[in-house]
């Protein structure tokens, strides 16, 4: 079964969802293939018969809390999604990982000169980089304090507290090195079984925005293996049979791997799964409904020299989101040299306007992507006279 966010679904989703005969639940009306649910009963019944469940997006969480609160899917990715409790799992396995929470209020009263630089802040239950910041030191921490209000109320108008809370903050050490999103899902021998290894690209070190994800057939090859074995050792801590997760970490100096975090019950979101589809042919969605294995020595054999890119267009994240933008959707295709697939993404499903799937021949080739401002690229439809 999928908890389904038909504000956006993707073209390789709906597809597959169709040819798969995929029991579907649309989590805006609680709704499966068109029978409206009119007791609780019937829903919890539904989630107790499917040995499958995943979602394509988070705002699906408050209908397991709901109807599947007791099962085991629903507790671990409870903790998931809370970065400080999944923080203090891993704790058991990184004791040195400095981490601390606070509300809102009690930011302002941290004591600063004590902090552990550079570090991050984020919401404990967040979505892509809303309200995250790498800070420096103690001044910086104040600036960004006094930004971070208006940034949060902004966030607030355009996602639920599913998928953001404003009231509770992680300040966690900062993790150095390349950083990589893995989509996988662990099968009924509690194995992973990995489906997309990406790397992300930034500006500068004080970017902290999902721009580009990339992969290679040298990503691949250099990483596949020790990001498998590295996350075989999350069932050391969890029961995670059955499970699809997007997982964000980072590959220190050293080789050794730490997780940034993990988000339960999903792919890369808003269709940033499907790059491996275009990169390498791997259907995410059908191997985790299949529970199949992609042939990984013969798909990397088989790939060209080319870096294939996921780059989303968004609105600043201050800017309060309405019908009454025109995106100038032709400019912004131009910008691209090689288009894979250009979608435009309609404005109720967040902070996104487009998703661009492209590919370049050096990664020199993504920097001015990296710089580019979308913002130039919308506009406000003018207003009627009478």
């Amino acid at each position: 079964m999928i908890l389904l966010d038909s504000t956006y679904i993707s073209p390789l989703l709906s597809e597959t969802l169709y040819e798969k005969d995929i029991v579907m639940c649309d989590i805006q009306q609680q709704v499966i293939l068109g029978q409206q649910f009119v007791e609780q009963q019937a829903l919890e019944k539904m989630f107790q018969s499917e040995e499958l469940i995943i979602m394509n997006s988070e705002e699906a969480f408050y209908l397991l809390n709901e109807f599947h609160s007791e099962a085991n899917i629903t507790k671990i990715a409870n903790v998931f999604k809370n970065k400080v409790d999944f923080r203090k799992q891993l704790s058991k396995i990184y004791p040195q990982f400095f981490f601390l929470e606070a509300s809102m209020n009690e930011l302002p009263l941290i004591d600063t000169e004590k902090l552990p630089y550079p570090v991050i802040l984020k919401p404990s239950i967040g979505y892509s980089s809303v309200g995250v910041y790498r800070i420096e030191n103690k001044d910086e921490f104040q600036r960004v304090l006094d930004n971070l209000v208006n940034t949060m109320q902004s966030g607030n108008e355009n996602y639920s507290t599913n998928v953001l809370d404003t009231n509770s903050f992680i300040i966690e050490s900062y993790i150095e090195g390349q950083e990589f999103a893995v989509d996988l899902y662990f099968d009924d021998q509690n194995e992973p079984v990995i489906l997309n290894v990406f790397s992300r690209m930034f500006k500068d070190e004080k970017d902290m925005s999902d721009r580009i994800y990339y992969t290679s057939r040298q990503i691949l090859s250099n990483y596949l293996a020790p990001i498998t074995e590295f996350i075989a050792r999350l069932n050391k801590l969890f029961d995670l049979r059955k499970m699809p997760l997007h997982i964000e970490l980072r590959m220190q100096n050293n080789g050794e791997f730490v997780p940034i975090e993990i988000n339960p019950l999903r792919f890369a979101g808003i269709g940033t799964t499907e790059l491996g589809y275009f990169a390498y042919g791997v259907n995410p969605y059908r191997h985790f409904f299949e529970q199949t294995k992609p042939d990984w020595p013969q798909l990397i054999q088989a790939m060209d020299d080319k870096i294939y890119n996921f780059t989303c267009a968004e609105f600043d994240h201050d800017v309060k989101i309405d019908s009454t933008f025109v995106i100038l959707h032709e400019q912004l295709k131009k910008q691209f040299d090689h288009i894979l697939e250009y979608r435009h993404i309609p404005f109720e499903s967040g902070t996104t306007f487009a998703v661009i799937f492209y590919s370049c021949d050096s990664l020199e080739q993504n920097k001015p992507i990296l710089s580019l401002d979308f913002m130039s690229f919308v506009e406000k439809k003018p207003m009627l006279t009478i």
